[in-house]
C-alpha cells in the first residue's frame, strides 16, 4: 500500500510543471483524475518525439508519457454548462484539486477555490501559476526560462565571457511542480487536524528563485556578484570542475571538502596543489594533470581512492548505469499500442512502486463518470453534445 491512497486528486493542469507535480501525487498512491479539454486534450501530447499507437494509428508524445504515468484521463469540457455542473459534481468528492490556468481565469469560470469550497470545505486547492496569484507581474505570461532569467541563474549559467544558456533541465517547471506537491502534502496533514482544506497559491517563480537563494544571498552580502565561471561552484575554483581528459573525454572534480581534495593532490603527486583548492587561478594546472590520461584511466585510478570523481555521461547512458539498476529507477511501462517504454520511474521507495501506464485522452470517461451515477445514455448524450470524450 502506498501512503496516499485514498486521496483523490483533480488536476486541471497541463504542458510540464503541473502534470510534474501530480505524478509525484500519483506516485505517492493519489487517484489522479486528468481533465482534458475533448480532443486537443493537454498541450503535453503535442510536443515531440512520438511513436505510433499501433492500436490507434496515432502519433503519441514521449514527453507526455513521462509526466502522467498512475494517472485517469477524463475529457471534459468544463466551460460548457453541462461540462461545469459534471466538473462540480466530480469536485464535491475528491481531496485536492490542482489548476495552472492564469490567475483570475478559474473565478471567472465560477470553478476558482471559493466555488468549489463551498460545496466542499475539506478541499484543497492549488493553484500554480508562473508568477503566482499577486504582484505586477502576476498577469504576465512565462515559460521556464522567462522565470530563471529574472532569477539570476540564467545569467550565471554560461562559460566566463560567453553568454548565458539555457540549463537542460526546466528547473522553475520542475521545482514548481515540486514545490506545490509538498504544499499538497502540507495541507492534507493540516486538514487532518483541522478538518478544513485551504487555498494554496504557489509560484515557478518563487521556485526558481528559492533554488537559487544561497547565490542571490551571496551577491547581496558581497555587494556585487561573480562573472558566470566564476562563481564558487560553477567553475570558480580549482577543486569544483570540469576538466577534459587526453581522449578528449570530460570528467567532474568535486572535491570540496579538504580531506577529498587532499587525497587528490596526493594521487595525482602534486602536493604542491594542495595548497591551491579554492584557487581560480590553478584551475588551468588540474587541467594539465587531467589532460596527461584517458578518462578511463582516470576512472580505473579513482576507483578505490575518495575524492568525489565521476565521469561526464550523457543521457543514453543513464539506462545502464549499475546504480540506476540496482536501484530500480527506470520503469518498463507496457503501453496499450506502443508496447515496453523506459522511463525514469517513481524515486519514492517504497514497497510497492506504482507503474501503470499513462492514460489515452478520455480513457476513464465512463468510469469516472459511472461513479456520478450517470448511465449509459446520458454519457452517450453528452458524448454527442461535445461535452465529453470517452475511451474506446
Amino acid at each position: 500500500m502506498r501512503p496516499l491512497e485514498g486521496i483523490r486528486v483533480l488536476d486541471l493542469s497541463r504542458l510540464l510543471p503541473g502534470p510534474y507535480g501530480t505524478m509525484l501525487l500519483a506516485d505517492l498512491g493519489a487517484e489522479v483524475i486528468k481533465i482534458e479539454t475533448p480532443g486537443l486534450g493537454d498541450y503535453m501530447r503535442l510536443i515531440p518525439p512520438f511513436v505510433e499507437d499501433s492500436n490507434t494509428g496515432t502519433m503519441v508524445s514521449t514527453a507526455y508519457l513521462m509526466v502522467n504515468r498512475n494517472k485517469k484521463s477524463v475529457a471534459l469540457n468544463f466551460r460548457n454548462k453541462r461540462g461545469k455542473e459534471i466538473l462540480m459534481r466530480l469536485a464535491r468528492d475528491v481531496d485536492v484539486v490542482f489548476e495552472t490556468f492564469r490567475p483570475g481565469a478559474a473565478q471567472r469560470w465560477g470553478i476558482g477555490y471559493e466555488a468549489l469550497r463551498a460545496i466542499n470545505p475539506r478541499i484543497v486547492y492549488c493553484s500554480l501559476s508562473g508568477y503566482g496569484q499577486d504582484g505586477p507581474y502576476k498577469d504576465r505570461a512565462g515559460h521556464d526560462l522567462n522565470y530563471l532569467a529574472l532569477t539570476g541563474l540564467l545569467a550565471a549559467n554560461g562559460a566566463s565571457g560567453g553568454p548565458p544558456i539555457p540549463p537542460a533541465a526546466q528547473i522553475a517547471d520542475l521545482g514548481g511542480g515540486m514545490l506545490a506537491a509538498i504544499s499538497i502534502l502540507a495541507a492534507l496533514v493540516g486538514r487532518n487536524r483541522t478538518g478544513e482544506g485551504q487555498y494554496l497559491d504557489v509560484s515557478l517563480y518563487d521556485a526558481a528563485l528559492s533554488w537559487a537563494g544561497t547565490m542571490v544571498g551571496a551577491a547581496y552580502v558581497a555587494g556585487k556578484e561573480r562573472a558566470p565561471g566564476r562563481m564558487q561552484l560553477n567553475g570558480g575554483m580549482a577543486c569544483y570542475n570540469v576538466y577534459e581528459t587526453k581522449d578528449g573525454q570530460f570528467i567532474t572534480l568535486g572535491a570540496i571538502e579538504p580531506h577529498f581534495w587532499a587525497a587528490f593532490c596526493k594521487a595525482v603527486a602534486r602536493p604542491d596543489l594542495d595548497a591551491r583548492q579554492l584557487e581560480f587561478e590553478a584551475i588551468p594546472e588540474v587541467a594539465a594533470v587531467f589532460k596527461s590520461r584517458t578518462r578511463d584511466e582516470w576512472l580505473e585510478m579513482f576507483k578505490t581512492i575518495d575524492a568525489c570523481i565521476e565521469p561526464v555521461c550523457d543521457f543514453s547512458t543513464v539506462f545502464d548505469n549499475p546504480q540506476v539498476k540496482h536501484r530500480g529507477l527506470i520503469a518498463q511501462l507496457d503501453v496499450p499500442g506502443i508496447g515496453k517504454v523506459a522511463q525514469v520511474g517513481s524515486v519514492f521507495v517504497f514497497a510497492e512502486r506504482g507503474n501503470a501506464p499513462p492514460p489515452q485522452q478520455g480513457e476513464h470517461t465512463r468510469e469516472v463518470l459511472g461513479r456520478l451515477g450517470l448511465g449509459e445514455l446520458e454519457i452517450r448524450d453528452l458524448e454527442e453534445a461535445g461535452v465529453i470524450k470517452s475511451g474506446k
